[in-house]
């Protein structure tokens, strides 16, 4: 059950949920949300401009309380463009970005916040991802088996990390500093769907993250999925994979080196990465080392079933791919 009052000694945390034609799904989400065990969270819903307003049906719902406020938007402008204005309010000095289709365990946020505590550097913590096949499957593991505990990784180690043992950090188990990542621009529309790996990359190599080896949040597979290959084509994703580039160099040039060496870039995939390299400026950016990552992790997928990788996660026999 939910505490009667808010415990106010431990750090605020802020939880945002955009929300659009899905008031169901929203209602379970925050279901989630206050059945968390850390105890001082605000929760801010944003509306982006669903057909029927989701505050009527959230204030007469039963679990309702002070902690959850709603913010409507005028127009519809997506996902990131949502996350964008629940962040804008965010009052915690950490915050969540969280998804109306996935799920999360009740202490993932007193397990993600408390490591953030002891690190006091870390931009971000991030965890294990599961994954739920549909609306009725079970959630299922797929650990990334980076460490063996909690472990902090500075920006120069998440760099050689990533490079050594290429993995990708799924943004439903990230936890940021707030004040982190409003420092990067917080969550950036004009990115795309490329905005939650700009968000968790450019912090990671930025500030540094801590890694948690527990399965805290699970990320639902189902059509209709923000980031799903059917909802972006080549083109599009080159052109928003550009855009990061650019807002990088630009605004962040000194994390360069270390974007090089850590061959993140090979998260955009081989056919993005070849339309990116036409352009001088990104393929200095990209480097060697970024296409053969991109090439591992094609066939890493394209071979093995998600049963195989995860048990040669957990053997170690491979590099880490997600």
């Amino acid at each position: 059950m939910t505490p009667t009052t808010t415990p106010t000694d431990r750090p605020l945390a802020t939880v945002v949920i955009p929300t659009c034609n899905d008031v169901e799904q929203l209602l379970a989400a925050l279901d989630l949300v206050r059945a968390q065990t850390w105890p001082h969270i605000e929760i801010i819903v944003t509306d982006d401009a669903s057909a029927e307003p989701v505050e009527p049906r959230v204030r007469g719902w039963a679990g309702c309380d002070q902690r959850i406020s709603i913010v409507r938007r005028a127009a519809n402008g997506g996902v990131v463009a949502a996350q964008q204005t629940g962040l804008a309010r965010a009052r915690g000095e950490y915050v969540y970005l969280a998804s109306t289709n996935d799920p999360v365990e009740p202490d993932f946020l007193e397990a993600s916040i408390a490591a953030l505590e002891r690190h006091r550097r870390a931009g971000m913590c991030f965890s294990d991802s599961g994954i739920i096949a549909g609306w009725n499957g079970k959630g299922q593991g797929f650990p990334l088996h980076l460490t063996r505990g909690e472990t902090w990784l500075e920006p120069d180690d998440m760099a050689a990390r990533l490079r050594r043992r290429p993995f990708h950090i799924s943004s439903n188990t990230a936890v940021f500093r707030t004040r982190s990542l409003q420092a990067i621009g917080g969550c950036r529309p004009e990115l795309g769907l490329y905005a939650d790996w700009f968000a968790c990359i450019v912090t990671a190599l930025r500030s540094g993250a801590v890694y948690v080896p527990r399965v805290l949040a699970y990320s639902r597979l189902h059509p209709d999925a923000y980031s799903g290959s059917a909802r972006w084509t080549d083109a599009m994703r080159a052109r928003y994979a550009a855009a990061a580039l650019e807002a990088i160099a630009a605004e962040l040039p000194e994390i360069l080196p270390r974007l090089r060496h850590s061959a993140a870039l090979s998260d955009f995939g081989l056919r993005v990465l070849a339309k990116l390299a036409r352009d001088p400026r990104h393929r200095a950016m990209i480097g060697v080392n970024a296409f053969w990552t991109a090439a591992l992790r094609a066939g890493w997928r394209g071979m093995l079933p998600r049963g195989s990788r995860r048990f040669l996660r957990r053997a170690a026999m491979w590099p880490e791919v997600a």
